[in-house]
């Protein structure tokens, strides 16, 4: 693979779509590893991000010899968009219910080898909840600065809790927030560009992309998205739920995030009971498409990690061996030996 191939879609890429529980058409692709197969990834992403942005992760995967099967959010990349009006958005938790329907009917993964999640972002906070719901669906979780907790400060938070809650109970929820998308995006656009001149290939592509798709574009966030946002840090925050989480979880924190609190990362891999953050000096919000040299640490944290969930999953699956036949002893006869 020559350094621009792993930018394009791989060999045998196959893309379909399956219809949500919400109605809307769920864009996802899946590819298969050359040789000998270890085992399966599933890839979610961040917000308004998609498949074509994840190219070169998705190559990584599959040059380790992992099948890969990836979806896009609801109205977000190629995934069905609303049609509006009325808008009818989606919320954290109709994304909770996707992943379990992509899981559980889309993917094919084989039953003798470990299955894996591997996301980013706001994925992240999906992620938490979804293995909690879930804790046998993946053997384990890769998810790269994770949206555990929202960057604002807790009176800014409470505020937005009650603005949110009071325009959804008044029959507010699907509708739009102006230029939400912009505004979530802001911090995001604003580091790519910073990290332009050290990364300009990996920086442009998402731009690119959309420039050649303008479909790929997410849509506007609604007020009940948002308010679910909100609830769902909320949630993810409480210790005891945080606990209870058993799937064995990596959390990449980029040291120089501006995005996400890290703070809430490095909490919750304390709190969980089969967790670790592996912290990547002058890594970013996008450690998937970081400067090669943050990448490289990201990556070797992550087969770390997949090298230790093998051995376990290894462990669960291997027949006991019984012990060798002995046998029987002969009846007492009550003479001593010699």
């Amino acid at each position: 693979m020559t350094n621009l191939d792993r930018f394009f879609e791989p060999d045998g890429w196959q893309q379909g779509s399956f219809t949500s529980a919400t109605g809307r058409s769920i864009r996802y692709g899946h590819a298969e590893p050359e040789g000998d197969k270890k085992g399966t990834v599933v890839i979610t992403t961040g917000y308004a991000d998609f498949i074509e942005a994840y190219h070169e992760t998705i190559q990584e995967y599959l040059t380790r010899g992992y099948a890969v099967w990836m979806m896009d959010w609801a109205g977000q990349g190629g995934s069905e968009k609303s049609s509006g009006p009325p808008m009818k958005g989606q919320t954290i938790y109709d994304h909770i219910n996707d992943l379990q329907q992509f899981r559980d009917t889309i993917v094919k993964a084989d039953a003798d080898k470990p299955v894996f999640l591997s996301t980013h972002s706001m994925g992240g906070q999906v992620a938490l909840h979804f293995t909690q719901k879930n804790p046998n669906a993946f053997d384990g979780a890769i998810l790269a600065t994770p949206l555990v907790q929202m960057r604002v400060t807790a009176e800014e938070k409470n505020r937005l809790r009650a603005m949110f809650n009071t325009s959804v109970e008044n029959g507010f929820g699907d509708q739009l927030i102006p230029g939400g998308r912009r505004k979530a995006t802001r911090a995001l656009t604003a580091e790519r560009k910073g990290l332009r001149d050290d990364n300009p290939l990996r920086m442009n592509l998402h731009k690119t992309f959309m420039l050649l798709n303008d479909k790929l574009k997410a849509e506007e966030p609604t007020i009940a998205w948002s308010n679910s946002l909100v609830t769902a840090t909320d949630k993810a925050n409480d210790p005891g739920f945080l606990k209870s989480i058993s799937t064995p979880i990596l959390f990449g924190v980029g040291l120089e995030d501006d995005v996400v609190d890290n703070t809430s990362i490095l909490r919750a891999s304390l709190l969980m009971p089969h967790a670790e953050a592996a912290q990547i000096k002058g890594g970013t919000h996008g450690l998937w498409i970081d400067r090669d040299a943050q990448r490289a640490d990201w990556w070797s944290h992550v087969d770390g990690f997949l090298k230790k969930c093998h051995l376990t999953f290894d462990a669960k699956h291997t027949p006991a061996v019984p012990p060798p036949h002995m046998p029987p002893s002969p009846p007492a006869t009550g003479i001593q030996p010699c």
